[in-house]
């Protein structure tokens, strides 16, 4: 192969890689065509080339490419670099000793929530590890990230999420869950109560970086206890505290942007 060949195929492989981050969510195959304007055959080389180097995936049920594996761990390193991870590992472990709960630190990753670190107290079938993906409109986490992300990225993601039901509790009402949204940012944390998992309650609060803006959610979830008994939307305050203490280490004094964002 000349160098000019892979000059070539390499300058093709990262337009496919720039639209595929542009998009910021999963794109069909027409799409790429349309937004790279390559030939059909020639952008489905590409395509496998990058999908047999894991830097794209292929979901079969949407019918649609998203970022690899790979690119997830590169742009991790990048854009929520190991200061992040490094401010936050000492609280999970903490809040994970103290009171017996799966604790993690995840981030908005496209249309989904993304794992950074775990820490499992017990290994249930309900413990997400690092690096899992779960959907955002039932969990603590994600409907946290969705009510801070910025207008135009919260709307696109609302307007396009799909709203599986998993339990009688899961919101499937776009408008439902828009208008839950607002109330999060106000009460400071989130709350998922049976709307994954059946028999599961999870809680969130906000990891802010130096401007004040919230780049991550600290989240303990448990199996839901009877009545009477100690819940997990008892922990809130101390899962606050040390969301506080991580975003105090990102470089936070303790100012937020102004509501909504660009």
């Amino acid at each position: 192969m000349s160098k000019t060949t892979e000059s070539s195929i390499v300058s093709k492989c990262a337009q496919v890689l720039d639209v595929l981050s542009d998009a910021g969510g999963p794109l069909p195959y027409s799409d790429i065509v349309a937004r790279t304007g390559f030939a059909k055959s020639s952008c489905h080389r590409i395509l496998a080339v990058l999908q047999a180097e894991d830097m794209v995936s292929y979901d079969r049920l949407s019918r649609s490419y998203r970022a690899g594996n790979r690119i997830n761990r590169w742009k991790r390193g990048l854009t929520h670099p190991t200061d992040l991870q490094a401010a936050a590992v000492a609280e999970l472990q903490r809040l994970n000793h103290a009171h017996g709960l799966n604790v993690a630190l995840s981030v908005l990753d496209g249309d989904t929530l993304l794992y950074l670190l775990t820490e499992q107290e017990q290994a249930q079938r309900y413990a997400d590890r690092t690096g899992d993906r779960a959907p955002l409109h039932c969990t603590a986490g994600g409907k946290l990230l969705l009510a801070h992300a910025p207008t135009h990225r919260r709307e696109k993601l609302l307007s396009g999420m799909a709203l599986e039901k998993f339990t009688e509790f899961t919101i499937t009402d776009a408008a439902v869950l828009a208008d839950a949204l607002p109330r999060i940012v106000a009460a400071g944390y989130a709350v998922s109560d049976r709307e994954e998992y059946l028999r599961v309650v999870g809680v969130a609060a906000p990891v802010r970086d130096m401007q004040g803006r919230v780049v991550a959610a600290l989240s303990m979830w448990g199996l839901h206890a009877p009545a009477g008994q100690p819940q997990v939307t008892d922990r809130i305050a101390g899962l606050l505290q040390a969301a506080e203490r991580i975003s105090e280490r990102m470089g936070w004094s303790g100012q937020t942007p102004g509501p909504g964002g660009a």
